[in-house]
């Protein structure tokens, strides 16, 4: 526990302007991403699961970002770390997430290990410069930081 702590207040202190780990992934539709590829976009990059009760609870609020903010310099990017794929792909569709998502299970693995991830939802938002600006921010906290970045 003591080392997890640690490991959490490092993480946290490192969490100003720094660089970004780049990967490169097929999207839901077939399509190759690369993260860098967004460099000069606001990016929210999104980290969750179908099986996650606090990442269900989150989608009405990406979702509303998504709206709000699609027509601007910015991509919503979500990692599914679902191990049912067929079942992940349907619950997008049925919610009419329309963002870009990577449901598959090598990459959405390899990204998450990238990215250190522990716990889901997590978010990373990303400025134009290709720098993590802020992490796990929720609710208005995320759109709020998202809206003040595009300005």
């Amino acid at each position: 526990t003591i080392a997890l702590f640690s490991l959490a207040v490092c993480c946290q202190a490192r969490e100003s302007a720094e660089k970004l780990p780049d990967f490169k992934a097929d999207d839901i539709s077939g399509r190759t991403l690369k993260l860098s590829d967004f460099k000069g976009k606001i990016v929210l990059l999104d980290f969750w699961a179908t099986w996650c009760p606090p990442c269900r609870v989150e989608i009405p609020n990406l979702l509303e970002i998504y709206r709000q903010f699609k027509n601007k310099n910015f991509v919503l990017l979500s990692v599914s770390l679902d191990r049912d794929i067929p079942l992940a792909r349907q619950f997008v569709k049925e919610k009419e997430m329309n963002w870009l998502h990577i449901i598959d299970r090598e990459s959405a693995s390899s990204i998450a290990a990238l990215y250190e991830i522990e716990f889901i939802p997590a978010t990373f938002i990303i400025d134009g410069k290709g720098k993590i600006v802020a992490r796990n921010l929720r609710g208005a906290e995320l759109k709020n930081t998202i809206a003040k970045l595009l300005k």
